[in-house]
């Protein structure tokens, strides 16, 4: 009994005596890291050993840029610590620009819907133009036609935005951006005629060319409108 008592005892001491692996101070000398800590880095659970692998990519990364490295006397169970709030401020920053994006999202959704409100917008017509040297036109034209109604219980004074042309398949393939500094009583409208000389090698002039009648429709994507009395209404975009 008494021999299995100090056997016991013996077994106590030796591990007493051995140092945890998260105790292993990292060496500054990289070259190093496959004999000195390696062997400590392989008791550690897989978590740890990911959490020392991303404190080691991001303190070498940082030496190259000019940073310090790993500090003189940093052990695993440190650098550990070290990349657990790193992880926490990244997923903090992360958490606050999703919040932000989504906060900016709500705020033009507003903004879109209350310049809708203001005014309609609709495609009149699509006129595909061919160049004709005799009358100098000397390439082919995009010509669009587009009326606007004031929706609003005040006058407008201008109305900034564009329509998308959205093919069969509910896909936007192009746009038409317009401006008008005409005064539009409420309750009245306007028509816009404007276009584009048709450049073949640019893929959205294509795609509108080709749109057949009854074929696609459009969205108004507004800008800003702006009222007589100075007000507006925008995107801030």
């Amino acid at each position: 009994m008494k021999k299995l008592s100090a056997a016991v005892l013996l077994v106590l001491v030796v591990l007493c005596g051995c140092s945890k692996p998260t105790e292993t101070v990292i060496p500054g000398d990289i070259t190093t890291w496959d004999k000195e800590l390696a062997p400590s880095a392989q008791k550690l659970s897989d978590e740890d050993r990911k959490l020392l692998a991303g404190y080691l990519a991001r303190a070498k990364i940082g030496e190259a840029f000019g940073g310090k490295g790993v500090p003189v006397g940093t052990t695993i169970a440190a650098g550990i610590e070290d990349q657990k709030r790193w992880i926490a401020e990244r997923e903090r920053k992360e958490a606050e620009a999703a919040a932000l994006k989504e906060k900016l999202q709500a705020e033009r959704t507003q903004k879109i819907a209350e310049l809708d409100k203001a005014v309609l917008v609709t495609l009149l017509s699509k006129r595909e133009v061919l160049k004709d040297y005799q009358v100098n036109r000397y390439s082919d034209y995009q010509e669009f036609k587009v009326g606007i109604k004031n929706t609003s219980t005040k006058p407008v004074a201008g109305v900034a935005g564009s329509l998308e042309f959205v093919d069969i398949f509910d896909k936007t393939v192009g746009g038409v951006t317009f401006r008008i500094t005409e005064t539009i009583q409420p309750g009245s409208d306007v028509v816009w005629t404007g276009g584009r000389d048709y450049n073949q090698f640019i893929e959205q002039h294509k795609a509108v060319w080709n749109l057949e009648s009854g074929k696609y429709k459009t969205r108004f994507v507004p800008e800003t409108v702006i009222f007589s009395d100075g007000s507006k209404l925008t995107t801030g975009e």
